[in-house]
């Protein structure tokens, strides 16, 4: 059951979808609903960097004031209640051995080098020498082993799931780190740059540390203070790589309220933000990089706002009324409508740029009649189905939108307004036919947006054995090798002729910067939703 406040926004919500449907479709000819596209212009966000790191020193005494969307939780890995805020908040602390790039290539950290077996089964890690935990301990490759044991072995462990691939762990000198593995998994690696991979102090396991409230770990920053209003950290003066660590001070401050965030912005108050784009956002960002005072910089996502279903639940079980649904949609009506055509429409589940993804495979065009002939076929009649759909937008509004193209083939989509917290495991139940949520992907390789997208629990229905065999054989090919870009397009056909939901468009992340602060188009992409990495932004002392 919703919490009062729950209920209420959830029916502040109800408000906004009727009003969005009165506003934003209309039908015509009685029989096809057309959206009305709003034709605002706006700078070209996907793919394009606006800002870089420029020339200039940098002023390694300024602090950073960036706004972000959630609380911190906890601060232990293994047990912190949400990935996606243990990200933000533990990534200035914690170091893992492996990184990833603004390209999403595997680069050092902790591991200066590594390799594989002959037969994929073994995987051997270098540790950089002299790295110290903020408590002054070493961190060497006993802390490494004692980490990665605890958070793939801990009964409690949250995170466990992402480290299946993995069998044990050893470590048979102080540089060195054996990892065996249950099954040949080349992108095992991507899992050690989560936070299932952060390496926690051993001495502090030793003397009983509240970890989730006084974390230690060998990061860039440590934690000074930490509350519902966010977190202040300072820096490691001791820290290996200065890149990472260019500020005096950081606090991550929580504005949930996109619009206090961009007037928060507007009048100084703090200096980077970051966010999901929707229409409005859209427009007040041109406005903000037009002012000669701000920069605004936009990072594609894997993020296609899916309705996931539930093919458990009649008539979904049938192949023909998922494409069904899937021939309903008009991409680009969404597109233009919402995201001022910086949305790019997709029916494949790997984003451009991406292993596996397949060019060839256009999005579905909408086509009405074929839609009701393949639910004819399926001697499926006109049926209303429950989904539950996020209140955040732009999703809100991409609910809508579906809901009245899909009454064009007798579909109806009853809308169930509900809170981003418990909406994905309420979905997991198994109780509703169908969700609108934000997709969840850990980390941004092929392996585990196929993994988010089509292994886990947000298709209560499963996947064919077939599709599950090409899964696991695809893992085992080596990064960055012919086969393995073969077999994830392999995935994305079989993906593409048998759709396991609806997809929509490739959300794109925008950050806005007041100008100075630079290094966003070095910040990697970690995960669906955006996350506030600080580790690559700096303040240049020319233009402070």
């Amino acid at each position: 059951m919703l919490s009062r406040i729950a209920q209420q926004k959830a029916n502040t919500a109800s408000t906004i979808y009727a009003f969005v449907l009165e506003n934003l479709v209309m039908k015509s000819s009685g029989h096809m609903l057309k959206v009305l596209a709003i034709g605002l212009s706006v700078m070209s966000f996907p793919g394009h960097v606006a800002f870089s790191q420029t020339a200039g020193e940098v002023d390694r005494s300024a602090t950073l004031r960036y706004a972000w969307s959630t609380p911190p939780a906890d601060y232990d890995p293994p047990f912190a209640k949400s990935p996606y805020q243990l990200l933000a908040y533990a990534l200035p602390i914690y170091d893992t051995l492996v990184r990833i790039d603004e390209k999403a290539n595997i680069v050092p950290s902790v591991a200066t080098s590594w390799n594989f077996s002959g037969d994929g089964m073994t995987l051997t890690m270098k540790l950089r020498s002299g790295v110290k935990f903020s408590d002054g301990s070493l961190l060497d490759a006993a802390a490494v082993v004692r980490s990665l044991n605890r958070t793939k072995n801990d009964p409690n462990s949250l995170l466990k799931g992402q480290l299946t691939s993995f069998d044990s762990f050893e470590a048979p000198d102080p540089s060195t780190v054996v990892l065996k593995l249950k099954i040949q998994d080349a992108s095992a690696l991507y899992a050690l740059t989560t936070g299932a991979g952060m390496i926690v102090s051993s001495k502090a396991l030793d003397d009983g540390v509240k970890l989730g409230e006084k974390p230690v770990g060998s990061g860039p920053y440590t934690l000074v203070s930490s509350g519902s209003e966010g977190a202040t950290y300072q820096r490691n003066e001791d820290y290996f790589d200065k890149s990472q660590n260019q500020f005096a001070k950081v606090t991550l401050q929580v504005v949930a309220d996109l619009n206090a965030r961009f007037n928060l912005l507007q009048s100084g108050q703090i200096d980077v933000g970051l966010f999901q784009a929707d229409q409005s956002i859209l427009t007040r960002a041109k406005q903000l990089a037009t002012s000669g005072r701000f920069t605004s910089y936009g990072k594609p996502s894997v993020n296609s706002m899916p309705l996931y279903i539930n093919s458990k639940i009649p008539p979904f079980d049938n192949p023909k009324v998922r494409m069904a649904l899937n021939l309903a949609i008009d991409r680009n009506a969404v597109n233009s409508a919402l995201l001022n055509n910086e949305c790019e429409p997709t029916s494949q589940p790997l984003p451009p740029g991406s292993v596996g993804h397949d060019p060839s495979l256009v999005p579905y065009k909408q086509d009405i009649a074929k839609a009701k002939a393949l639910l004819e076929e399926a001697g499926v009649k006109p049926f209303s189905f429950d989904a539950l759909v996020t209140m955040a937008e732009p999703i809100a509004s991409v609910g809508v939108l579906m809901k009245a193209q899909f009454e064009a083939i007798g579909v109806t989509m009853n809308i169930l307004p509900t809170p981003g917290g418990p909406i994905r495991p309420m979905f997991r139940s198994g109780k509703y036919a169908g969700s609108i949520v934000t997709l969840s992907v850990v980390s941004p390789d092929s392996t585990s947006i196929i993994d988010s997208t089509f292994m886990a629990g947000d298709l209560p229905g499963g996947v064919t054995p077939e599709f599950a065999k090409a899964v696991q054989d695809a893992k085992t090919k080596p990064i960055g090798s012919a086969e393995r870009e073969a077999a994830y397009k392999a995935i994305s056909k079989m993906a593409y002729n048998d759709p396991q939901y609806v997809m929509t468009c490739w959300l794109p992340m925008i950050i806005i910067a007041r100008n100075g602060y630079v290094g966003a188009d070095k910040a990697p992409y970690l995960a669906a939703a955006p996350i506030a990495d600080i580790r690559n932004y700096s303040m240049l002392k020319s233009t402070k």
